[in-house]
């Protein structure tokens, strides 16, 4: 089974496989069929999600037979949905109201929004998510709810944080793992300020690599494919 898009990070697979081993987990691939049968369509997206306890649950995408897309969210241990987009009422808000939202960020937090994105989070919960530009440590990220505007795991000050490692010494310690014709890389900063690279290769068969790398540890935490 092939999927257009899976957004689930190497340690979220080995914490799945290991939890599968244990009877913990279902499997994946079970978890796909079982919903492609139900909703008699055709995944084409599944990205990992944390519960608020921190319980795997799988995001997925399915195309039906009329072609209309579902998404539903999946709790890992017993394959069960948990929510699905009919469940989830929150839209995103007007243009005045997003004006709103955007000038209360700017001026608690001193820097210029660059980029707004809607989003729904682990628990189906609609946010925004917002790119602040002008940080030290690359781009800085916010959750932010789409509802009341307040910001979702507000950053913490500042605290001794390993430095992140260099450009250069992040794509070397890709090249064991993952080849390509490299298209972009940037630091940025996720929305708990941890530093992340964002890393596009192009592969020989035309597709498209995006890694997102922890900018300390190395560990490549989100991979995708594109055509």
């Amino acid at each position: 089974m092939v999927l257009a898009c899976a957004h689930v990070p190497a340690a979220e697979q080995d914490a799945a496989r290991r939890g599968v081993l244990t009877g913990q987990l279902k499997p994946l691939n079970s978890i796909i069929s079982d919903i492609s049968r139900q909703y008699a369509g055709r995944v084409i997206d599944v990205e990992s999600k944390r519960g608020r306890k921190g319980e795997l649950r799988y995001e997925i995408t399915i195309i039906d037979a009329r072609g209309d897309k579902h998404e539903v969210l999946v709790d890992a241990a017993t394959g069960s949905v948990v929510a699905q987009e009919r469940d989830w009422p929150t839209q995103p808000v007007s243009l005045a109201q997003m004006a709103r939202y955007i000038k209360q960020l700017e001026q608690r937090y001193g820097s210029r929004v660059v980029n707004a994105e809607f989003e729904r989070d682990a628990q189906g919960k609609a946010v925004y998510e917002v790119k602040f530009s002008d940080r030290p440590a690359g781009d800085m990220k916010l959750l932010v709810d789409v509802r009341t505007g307040e910001v979702l795991h507000p950053p913490e000050p500042a605290a001794a944080q390993a430095p992140p490692k260099s450009m250069a010494v992040m794509l070397e310690s890709l090249r064991p793992r993952f080849s390509g014709l490299v298209l972009e890389v940037e630091l940025e900063t996720d929305h708990r300020r941890r530093p992340y690279y964002s890393v596009e290769l192009q592969q020989p068969n035309g597709f498209k690599l995006e890694l997102e790398v922890d900018a300390v540890t190395l560990e490549v935490i989100r991979q995708k494919v594109d055509d």
